[in-house]
């Protein structure tokens, strides 16, 4: 759980930090669109490269190695001179987060077979404490000497400790399978289930990234506040409720996982008409607290479709949701141009609104592989 809760704090923390990245390295919107995507990219690539690596050489030495290769991208990054070294750090960090991310999914979904659809709520939602804490954590180093800086250096800090951690740690089964864990695990991938899981979060992470890389220039542009860290923040924070439901709620996912997408283009169609920073910061908490029910509910449904491939399965979905990531952040500098922060995030809402009909078709096919 601590290396999810440090992607979420990745994921945050360069979220809150790209204003400020950009600033020094003197970058359009645009550009910063590209910066952010260049660790995306990274998100998309390193699954496709070694998806099912994890299967077959086992998931520790994949956890401890990537964990280890987190060390050096932070490194790269506190180097960095100009904008090109520090995409290339950010490459590093985004590929590396990559593998860790789908890996300690699948790896928690094979120690708890039995009680996997529950602890998937609260193994997503240390993802968003960690994304909580980054902002926060961002705007403290701002005032001091290190700047955006100082956020790297005690990720690359926490990276190095955290490899010493798993490197000791264990990953034998916690729980027997049942036996029809067992025939789950002989069946085979159900490729139309995965693939639909697939669009769902190629949709909504291209939309989460769209809207917390530019959420803090969207508040600074329209309503001249200061404070988008803050806002970023709570977004994460209603997350971690979100997400807690939804693992205890797991029996109900076949209509949770439609209402994420349906509150959540809602709240966004919302926040793109606001101009008053309370109220943004009001839209902003419920918006992710919708948000916060899309990775818990389409990872419950990993087990069903995954016929025993697991890493296989979520390293697909992860690829899934790099590409989303990077099509739609580096997209948005140009819809941004076109119709002017407002307007892109109402694009973003129209984008989810297409995830509500796709969410739709999940629970059809996975009562179908239960017959």
């Amino acid at each position: 759980m601590l290396s999810i809760f440090m992607n979420g704090f990745e994921t945050g923390g360069y979220q809150a930090a790209l204003l400020y990245v950009g600033q020094e390295f003197d970058l359009s919107i645009g550009q910063q669109g590209i910066l952010a995507s260049v660790q995306l990219f990274a998100t998309m690539i390193a699954p496709l490269l070694l998806g099912a690596l994890a299967d077959r050489i086992g998931k520790k030495i994949m956890l401890v190695v990537f964990t280890a290769v987190r060390v050096l991208s932070a490194a790269i990054i506190l180097l960095a001179t100009d904008s090109l070294v520090f995409a290339v750090g950010i490459f590093v960090l985004g590929f590396s987060c990559s593998i860790v991310q789908y890996v300690a999914i699948a790896g928690m979904q094979d120690a708890y077979p039995l009680t996997r659809n529950r602890r998937m709520g609260f193994i997503t939602a240390m993802f968003a404490l960690g994304a909580v804490i980054a902002p926060l954590l961002v705007g403290w180093s701002l005032s001091t000497c290190w700047g955006w800086q100082g956020f790297f250096l005690i990720s690359g800090i926490i990276f190095l400790i955290l490899t010493v951690l798993l490197a000791r740690t264990g990953f034998e089964p916690r729980e027997p399978a049942r036996e029809e864990e067992n025939r789950a695990a002989q069946s085979g991938i159900y490729v139309k289930g995965v693939a639909l899981l697939c669009f769902i979060m190629f949709i909504y992470v291209g939309v989460e990234n769209g809207v917390c890389f530019f959420l803090n220039n969207f508040m600074l542009d329209t309503m001249n506040s200061t404070r988008g860290y803050l806002a970023l923040s709570l977004f994460w924070l209603a997350m971690i409720p979100s997400r807690f439901l939804c693992g205890f709620l797991a029996k109900y996912r076949s209509r949770l996982i439609v209402a994420a997408p349906f509150g959540a283009a809602l709240l966004l169609a919302m926040l793109s008409l606001t101009s008053q920073e309370t109220l943004a910061f009001l839209v902003v908490f419920v918006l992710g607290f919708f948000c916060g029910g899309f990775y818990p509910n389409v990872l419950t449904y990993v087990a069903d479709f995954a016929g025993g491939k697991t890493a296989t399965v979520t390293a697909a979905i992860t690829v899934a949701t790099g590409v989303g990531a990077t099509t739609i952040s580096a997209s948005f500098g140009l819809l941004h141009d076109y119709f002017g922060f407002s307007g892109a995030f109402m694009v973003l809402a129209v984008l989810l609104g297409v995830d509500i009909f796709v969410a739709m078709l999940v629970p059809r096919l996975q009562q179908r592989t239960d017959r």
